[in-house]
């Protein structure tokens, strides 16, 4: 009988030392968190790039002016027209050359445009903000409209040629981002166009480089 009992030991002890790890591997596994889905690349709709970038200079300001051409591609037409806003981000920046350095940025401005449309007056709401103040609003009822006051930026004042060191080489470069929001994942994903460039002269600017990297 005890032999009995001891076989049964045995066997009990046996099967708890291989189910009980086999079970907590199982249990391990199934409680790990999902892999999180991979954001959606950002890849700018095709030909999206900046154009028409100019500079003129004044006794005491220095402004730009440029164009994106070809930011407004279906899918961004589809988000703005389901009333989601969607933003316009435009870096313009002006850098001093270093020969064997990383070059130094002497000014920054960011332009952001926003677009709502209300579904039910059927309008554009656009607001126009430099380096986070509000500088602009407008309502508009044409789609012409609601995209030249997304792409378009003229004569934004950039600084006084006085402050930049004239004696330096000096350059202008700009860049847009299109930022919007998935309505079901909600994703943040945006685009970026290539740097447009162009020599800055504080006497006279040169011709501009529009859409080279």
């Amino acid at each position: 009988m005890r032999r009995k009992e001891a076989a049964v030991d045995a066997v009990g002890r046996a099967f708890k030392a291989a189910f009980v790890p086999a079970l907590t591997a199982v249990m391990v596994l199934l409680s790990a968190p999902e892999p999180s889905r991979a954001a959606p690349e950002a890849v700018p709709p095709e030909g999206a790039e900046i154009h028409d970038l100019s500079v003129e200079n004044s006794a005491h300001d220095l402004l730009a002016s440029f164009t994106l051409v070809g930011g407004f591609s279906p899918e961004i037409v589809e988000q703005i027209d389901s009333g989601l806003p969607v933003t316009f981000n435009h870096y313009v920046e002006i850098l001093k050359r270093r020969p064997g350095w990383f070059d130094s940025t002497m000014v920054k401005k960011t332009v952001s445009a926003t677009v709502t449309y209300d579904t039910l007056t059927r309008q554009f709401r656009l607001s126009r903000s430099v380096n986070g103040e509000v500088v602009d609003t407008d309502v508009s009822d044409k789609h012409s409209e609601m995209e030249r006051f997304m792409t378009s930026v003229t004569r934004l004042r950039l600084c006084d040629p006085a402050d930049l060191p004239g004696e330096q080489p000096l350059y202008l470069r700009v860049k847009s981002r299109v930022q919007k929001r998935f309505v079901l994942f909600f994703i943040p994903w945006d685009f970026e166009t290539s740097w447009a460039r162009v020599g800055l002269s504080l006497s006279a600017p040169e011709a501009p480089e529009g859409g080279q990297p």
